[in-house]
């Protein structure tokens, strides 16, 4: 069966550590950016990621983009 998909949003999720717990373990806290323009290139998404990460006292661990999309039968 066809189907079409649209891109509804886009958001920017940033991972940073926020040290080590009592146990060893690494604590981390994720971002999320929402309002990322659907059609942005992931170089444009990463390159706003990669400035934000310079604005933090953390390190960032990880940096990943999620697209809602639409699907609809054809």
């Amino acid at each position: 069966m066809p189907v079409n998909v649209t891109l509804e949003s886009s958001k920017l999720k940033i991972t940073f550590s926020r040290g080590v717990d009592g146990n060893g373990r690494e604590i981390k806290q994720t971002k999320t950016f929402s309002n990322i323009k659907p059609d942005a290139t992931d170089e444009d998404v990463y390159a706003v990621a990669d400035a934000l990460i310079g604005l933090q006292e953390s390190p960032a661990i990880s940096v990943g983009r999620v697209d809602e999309k639409e699907i609809t039968e054809a």
